[in-house]
C-alpha cells in the first residue's frame, strides 16, 4: 500500500537525508495483532452461554442467561455468509448521522463492562469512569458468574449506592466474554451506542466525548478505538508493544498531550481492538453482536470489524483518546487449543486478514501522532526547557561537535538539531529513546521570524545556539533581529569577518587576517563568488547579530583573538572541543580499500579536502612523490573536492578510501598503517577535530604556522611545524615529511608521539559541563517572551510524513480471498505472499498461533520459501 506524503510545504531535499541516513525508528519488538492478553477474560471458564437479546427494553437482573432458545437466537442473527448492508440503506444511515452529527454532537453510549473477578481492577475502572463521564451515558457492569464473593459486595456496594448513571446485571452461568458482551449489546438501550470496556482499564478526562466527537465526524464509522498504553496498533508510545503503566502514574497527562497534539485526524486502522471499542448502533442494526461462535473469546472483535468493513464500516482511531490498559499476560495452556480454534476460524472467514494487519504493521502510519504527543507527554512530565542547535548542511567537524554536545546535555534541556538550509529547516529532536525528524518548510507568506518563533513556541524552546548560519543566512539573521529567545553563537570558522571563511585571495593564499575594508574590498573583487559582497555591510550585519548574543564561545584562543580583531567589542569564552578520546568508537569498518604490507611509511590526510585545506597542495605531494620514486605511501581518509569515489593508484603511491564516519577513524588509521598525518592547509583552522583524533590515535601531526594547528602543536609539543620556507613549497614539506620519517630521526619520532598520546585534551564531560554553565547564565539574564504563535500540529504532521493508512476496498479484499481459495497452495505467487505475509508478523501472537495450527508441509514449504 503506497503512503503518499500529506504535505504542507514540502519535505527536506533527498540529497541531505540520504547523506544523513539515521532516524531513529521507535521499537517494535513483540508485535501484537490480536489481544494476547485481557484480564477480565482470562479468568473465564471455558462453559459458554446464551446472549439474551432484548425487544427494545433493558435486561432484567433476574432473566435468565442461560436458556437454548436465546442461545439459538443468537446464532441465528449472524449469517454465516456476512451479508452487506443494502445500498439504499447504508444512504440513508448515512444522511441520517450527518445530520445528527451537526444537532447533536454527544449520542446517547451505554457502556458495557464485562466482569471476571479482578475486583480491584474493576474498582478502579468504574472509578475513572464516574469521574470522567458525563452526558447521556448508562455504565452496564456484567458479572460473568464470578466466583470471588468480593465482586458480588462490591457490586452491593453499587447497588446501594443508587448511582443513577450504573446498571448491575449478572450472568446465571459463566458465558465468557463473546456471549457476555453481546449479552450487553443486546441489553443496551435501543438508540444508544455502545462501548465495550475491559475491566482492567482506567479512562482518562473527555474520554467518552472525545469518541463520541469522533463518531459524529463521519456515518461510516462503525467501530472506535483509542490510544492505550497496552492496545497493539494502537499503543503508545511503543508500537505493537505493552508500554507498562504503573499505578502510580498519572494518565491524565498523556490524555491531555494526546489533546494538544491532535488534529484530530481518526485515521483507519484494519481491525478495532476490545480493551475498550465503540460500537455505532447503525453497525449493529446492519451486522449484528459478535459471532458466538468464537466462544469464550479471541478472535471475535477481528471478525466483527473485518464483517463492519464488509458491510461499508469504517475502523478508526480516537487520536485524541487515551485509555489505560493494564493487561499484559498471554493466554495460558488452557487457552491454547481456544486460541488456535479462533485463530484457524478468522482465518477461514477472512483469508487476507494477516496480509492485511502485516501490511499496516509495516506501513506504521501511526508513527507521527506517537511522536508528537510522546514529546508533549514528555514535557508534560518534566518540563525541561528546549535548546536548539543551528547547523549548515555540510556536515563535518562542526556537526560532529554538536551531536557529541547535543548527546551528553539531553538531561538538562530537551535537545533540538535545526539544519537549516532556504526555506527547508530539518528540526530533529533528539531524545533518549533516539532520534525523530520533522522537514518543515517555510510558507511563502511566512515571514522568517514567525518560522523560527512558531518552531520554537511549539517545541519549547527557550535558548538557540548557532554554530553555523550559512545555510541560510539572510533568513536567520532577519528572523534573529527580532527574536524573542536568546541566542549564543560559537566560532567554528571566520565566516562573519569574511566570506571566504579561509581568509584566501585569489591567488589561494593566505592574507594573514587583513581588517582593512579597502583591502578586503579589493581582494574580494578578484573572486567571482564574492566579487558582489560589500564587505562594510556585511561586517556590520554579523556586528549586530553579535551585539544581541547572549555568549560567544570559541574553540581555541587563536579562533577567539582572531574573530575580536574584527569584533573587539564582544567578550568571548574559550571552550576548547572535546577529543574523540572516550567518545563511541566503531571498529566494523563498512568499506575499506587494501593497503599492502610491505614496510613503506603511511603518511594520511584526514577529512573533506578542498583547496582551503589543501587538494591541490596534496595532489602536488602525491606527484612529487611518485616522481621522486620515494618509500612512501599517502592516503586520504576523506576525499576531495574533485570527487568523492574510493580509489586506488596502480602503482599504490595514493589511495582515497572516501566519505566516513568519524566512529570509524581510530579503525580505519590502524588498517591503513598511518605513521604521520600531514596537513597540507592552505588556510587556518579555528580547531580542527582531526587533529584530534590523530592525537587520541597516538599519532604525531604536521601543520602549516597558521591558526589553531600551529597554536596547538607549539602548545603540546605533539608533532611538528613547517616553517616559513617550507609551507609555501610543496617540494620542501615533502622533503620535511620524508625527514621525520627517516629511521635516524626515529627518537624525535617516538616522543613527537609519546606526546601525542599523553597530552591534555579536553574531555567530553569538561566541554559540556563548561558549555552548560554558559547556558545557565544566558537563561538566566535572558527575559523571554512567551506570546509566540506555536507552528500549527497540521504542520508538524506533515513534516513527520504523515499519511492516514487507507482500507483497501472490500471488494478487492473479497477477489484477492476468492483468488486464494482458486489457487491452491501448489501455486508459487500464492505461496510467496503468503510467505511475505509470515515473515511480517512470525514474532506476534497471530504468527505463533498460525505456526502452531499450519500442517508440518505448509510450515516446511513457508521455511523453504523464507531462506536465504
Amino acid at each position: 500500500m503506497g503512503r503518499h506524503a500529506w504535505q504542507a510545504g514540502g519535505a527536506h531535499s533527498p540529497s541531505r537525508i540520504a547523506r544523513r541516513g539515521t532516524r531513529s525508528d521507535h521499537p517494535r519488538h513483540g508485535r501484537k495483532t490480536l489481544r494476547a492478553s485481557r484480564s477480565a477474560r482470562r479468568h473465564y471458564f471455558e462453559a459458554g452461554g446464551p446472549c439474551g437479546r432484548s425487544s427494545g427494553r433493558p435486561c432484567d437482573r433476574a432473566e435468565a442467561a442461560g436458556s437454548g432458545a436465546n442461545r439459538a437466537a443468537a446464532s441465528h442473527r449472524i449469517s454465516p455468509k456476512r451479508p452487506l448492508v443494502a445500498a439504499a440503506a447504508m444512504a440513508a444511515h448515512e444522511a441520517m448521522a450527518l445530520q445528527e452529527s451537526m444537532i447533536r454532537p454527544r449520542f446517547s453510549i451505554d457502556v458495557i463492562v464485562p466482569v471476571y473477578n479482578a475486583v480491584h481492577d474493576l474498582r478502579r475502572c468504574v472509578e475513572s469512569v464516574l469521574k470522567h463521564t458525563g452526558g447521556d451515558y448508562r455504565l452496564v457492569l456484567i458479572d460473568d458468574a464470578s466466583p470471588d464473593d468480593s465482586l458480588r459486595k462490591y457490586f452491593d456496594e453499587l447497588k446501594d449506592l443508587q448511582l443513577a448513571h450504573v446498571e448491575l446485571l449478572a450472568n446465571a452461568t459463566n458465558l465468557g466474554f463473546t456471549l457476555t458482551a453481546n449479552r450487553g449489546m443486546a441489553c443496551a438501550r435501543p438508540s444508544a451506542d455502545v462501548v465495550l470496556l475491559n475491566s482492567d482499564t482506567i479512562v482518562t478526562h473527555d474520554w467518552l466525548d472525545a469518541l463520541a466527537r469522533c463518531a459524529a465526524s463521519d456515518a461510516r464509522i462503525g467501530t472506535i478505538t483509542p490510544f492505550s498504553n497496552n492496545a497493539e496498533i494502537c499503543s503508545l508510545p511503543r508500537f505493537c508493544e505493552n508500554n507498562a503503566w504503573p499505578p502510580d502514574r498519572d494518565a491524565s497527562l498523556m490524555g491531555q498531550a494526546l489533546r494538544e497534539t491532535a488534529v484530530p485526524t481518526y485515521p483507519d486502522i484494519p481491525t478495532g481492538v476490545g480493551f475498550c471499542l465503540y460500537i455505532r448502533r447503525a453497525l449493529i442494526d446492519a451486522i449484528g453482536a459478535f459471532d458466538p461462535a468464537f466462544g469464550q473469546g479471541y478472535g471475535e472483535e477481528n471478525d466483527f470489524c473485518m464483517r463492519a468493513a464488509d458491510a461499508g464500516f469504517r475502523n478508526v482511531l480516537c487520536d485524541d483518546a487515551f485509555v489505560v490498559h493494564s493487561g499484559g499476560s498471554s493466554f495460558g495452556d488452557a487457552r491454547a487449543e481456544l486460541a488456535q480454534r479462533n485463530m484457524a476460524l478468522l482465518l477461514s472467514r477472512h483469508p487476507r486478514y494477516l496480509d492485511l494487519v502485516g501490511e499496516y504493521i509495516d506501513a506504521d502510519p501511526l508513527r507521527p501522532l506517537r511522536v508528537l504527543s510522546a514529546a508533549r507527554y514528555r514535557s508534560l512530565v518534566e518540563p525541561l526547557p528546549g535548546m536548539l542547535h543551528v547547523i549548515h548542511g555540510h556536515g563535518g567537524g562542526t556537526e560532529y561537535h554538536v551531536r557529541a554536545l547535543i548527546a551528553s546535555a539531553c538531561t538538562v534541556f530537551y535537545q533540538y538539531l535545526l539544519i537549516a538550509v532556504g526555506d527547508e529547516w530539518q528540526l530533529e529532536s533528539h531524545t533518549a529513546d533516539g532520534i525523530e525528524t520533522y522537514d518543515f518548510r517555510r510558507l511563502p507568506d511566512e515571514s522568517w521570524s514567525d518560522f523560527l518563533g512558531g518552531l520554537c513556541a511549539r517545541f519549547g524552546i527557550e535558548l538557540i545556539h548557532l554554530h553555523n548560519i550559512s545555510g541560510c543566512r539572510d533568513g536567520l539573521m532577519s528572523s534573529l533581529s527580532e527574536s524573542r529567545v536568546p541566542y549564543g553563537y560559537t566560532v567554528h570558522d571566520l565566516n562573519f569577518a569574511c566570506p571566504t571563511i579561509t581568509f584566501l585571495n585569489e591567488k589561494q593564499a593566505y592574507c594573514g587576517g587583513v581588517t582593512d575594508s579597502a583591502v578586503c574590498r579589493h581582494c574580494l573583487a578578484l573572486q567571482p563568488e564574492f566579487k558582489h559582497v560589500d564587505i562594510e555591510s556585511w561586517r556590520e550585519r554579523h556586528r549586530a547579530l553579535l551585539a544581541r548574543a547572549a555568549f560567544i564561545i570559541a574553540p581555541s584562543p587563536w579562533a577567539g583573538s582572531m574573530l575580536r580583531r574584527y569584533f573587539p567589542e564582544h567578550e568571548i569564552e574559550i571552550i576548547p572541543h572535546a577529543s574523540s578520546e572516550g567518545m563511541q568508537r566503531d571498529d566494523a569498518v563498512k568499506s575499506r580499500l587494501p593497503c599492502p604490507d610491505d614496510g613503506r611509511p603511511v603518511v594520511a590526510v584526514l577529512g573533506a579536502i578542498g583547496p582551503d585545506k589543501g587538494s591541490r597542495r596534496l595532489e602536488s605531494l602525491v606527484a612529487l612523490t611518485r616522481a621522486r620514486a620515494l618509500n612512501l605511501r599517502w592516503v586520504l581518509i576523506g576525499y576531495l573536492d574533485r570527487g568523492r569515489v574510493p580509489s586506488q593508484s596502480e602503482d599504490g603511491v595514493f589511495t582515497m578510501h572516501g566519505p566516513y564516519d568519524s566512529r570509524e577513524l581510530a579503525a580505519l588509521l590502524e588498517h591503513y598503517k598511518v605513521r604521520l598525518v600531514a596537513y597540507p592547509s592552505a588556510g587556518p583552522e579555528t580547531f580542527s577535530f582531526t587533529l584530534s583524533e590523530a592525537w587520541a590515535a597516538g599519532l604525531p601531526a604536521v601543520v602549516p604556522p597558521i591558526g589553531a594547528l600551529a597554536e596547538r602543536v607549539r602548545a603540546t609539543g605533539a608533532g611538528w611545524i613547517f616553517d616559513e620556507s617550507e609551507w609555501p613549497s610543496e617540494a620542501r614539506m615533502l622533503d620535511r615529511i620524508v625527514s621525520l620519517l627517516d629511521e635516524k630521526h626515529r627518537g624525535e619520532y617516538d616522543a613527537a608521539a609519546a606526546r601525542a598520546r599523553a597530552g591534555p585534551q579536553s574531555t567530553l564531560e569538561s566541554m559540556v559541563s563548561e558549555t552548560l554553565a554558559v547556558y545557565r547564565r544566558a537563561k538566566t539574564d535572558a527575559s523571554i517572551e512567551r506570546s509566540m504563535s506555536p507552528i500549527a500540529i497540521e504542520r508538524c504532521l506533515a513534516a513527520l510524513h504523515y499519511a492516514p493508512w487507507i482500507m483497501p476496498d472490500p471488494k478487492a479484499i473479497a477477489e484477492d480471498e476468492s483468488s486464494l481459495d482458486a489457487a491452491p497452495a501448489a501455486s508459487s505467487d500464492v505461496v510467496a505472499r503468503f510467505a511475505q505475509a509470515a515473515l511480517r508478523i512470525r514474532h506476534t501472537l497471530p504468527g505463533r498461533m498460525l505456526y502452531r495450527i499450519a500442517p508440518k508441509s505448509v510450515v516446511a514449504a513457508l521455511k523453504a520459501r523464507l531462506a536465504p
